[in-house]
C-alpha cells in the first residue's frame, strides 16, 4: 500500500470515527452476520420501512455510498479503504436492485455498487497472494460473510382480506323495530279502600295556678288559661 498524504490520513481517521459509532457498528454487524435475504419482496415484507433491520441496511448502504464517493474524488485512497472497511455489496445487491425497481431510481447507491465490485476484485487478488483457497466456487474471491450463498424459502402470500359488508339502509334498520311484537304489560293490583288508622291524641294536663283572692280565707285554685296568639299588627 502506498504512503498516504496528511489530508488522506485525516479523512481516513474521520471515516473510522464514523464507522465506530454505535448505530454504524450495529448496522455492520447485522449485515455481516445476520442478513440473509436474496429477494427484495421477501425483505420488504419481513423488514418494512421504519423497522430496525431496514434502518440497519439503509445506514450501511449510505455509509458505503459516501465512502465510494470519497474514493472516486480522490479524498481517500482506494486500497486503504479496502484494508479498513468491508464492502458487502455482493450480499445486499439483490435487495438494492429490487429497491431501484420499486422506487424507479436506477442510480440508488451507485457509488456503493462500483466500490463493492472493485472490492471483490481486490479481495480475489489478495486471497491468491495469501494462498487461501475459496470456500465455494460460487463465492469466488468474496468472503463467505459478505455473500449470501443459500436462498431462503419464499414467504407465503398473504390472503386477501374479505370485503367489508355494505351498511344496511335506513328502512332495513327500522324494519325489525316496527315488526317487533308488543310486550305484555305487567298486572296491576286493583285499587281498594284505603285503611285509615286512628290517631291517638294525648292531652297534657295544665299546671294549676294558685290565685289569692282579696277575701279572707284559703286561696282558691283554678286552671291556667291558655294564651291566645297575639293578633297581627296592622301596618
Amino acid at each position: 500500500m502506498k504512503k498516504q498524504t496528511p489530508a488522506q490520513l485525516e479523512a481516513l481517521q474521520r471515516l473510522m470515527q464514523m464507522a465506530d459509532t454505535p448505530p454504524n457498528l450495529e448496522a455492520m454487524q447485522y449485515v455481516v452476520f445476520q442478513f440473509d435475504f436474496r429477494d427484495y419482496d421477501q425483505f420488504i415484507i419481513e423488514c418494512p420501512p421504519g423497522s430496525i433491520r431496514f434502518n440497519n441496511l439503509l445506514r450501511l448502504a449510505v455509509f458505503c455510498d459516501n465512502v465510494g464517493f470519497l474514493v472516486e474524488c480522490g479524498v481517500v485512497d482506494r486500497e486503504a479503504v479496502f484494508e479498513l472497511f468491508p464492502i458487502p455489496w455482493a450480499k445486499v445487491e439483490p435487495v438494492i436492485q429490487g429497491m431501484r425497481r420499486d422506487l424507479d431510481w436506477p442510480d440508488t447507491f451507485d457509488y456503493f455498487e462500483r466500490l463493492g465490485r472493485e472490492y471483490a476484485k481486490w479481495w480475489e487478488v489478495k486471497r491468491k497472494r495469501l494462498n487461501v483457497p475459496p470456500s465455494s466456487p460460487e463465492l469466488g474471491g468474496i468472503p463467505r460473510s459478505l455473500f449470501v450463498a443459500k436462498t431462503r424459502p419464499p414467504v407465503p402470500a398473504r390472503p386477501a382480506p374479505p370485503p367489508r359488508p355494505a351498511p344496511p339502509s335506513r328502512a332495513a334498520a327500522l324494519a325489525p323495530a316496527i315488526a317487533r311484537a308488543p310486550q305484555p304489560t305487567l298486572p296491576v293490583a286493583p285499587a281498594g279502600p284505603v285503611e285509615v288508622k286512628p290517631t291517638l291524641r294525648v292531652k297534657t294536663p295544665s299546671k294549676p295556678v294558685k290565685v289569692v283572692s282579696k277575701e279572707k280565707g284559703s286561696p282558691r285554685v283554678r286552671p291556667k288559661a291558655r294564651s291566645k296568639a297575639a293578633p297581627a299588627r296592622k301596618r
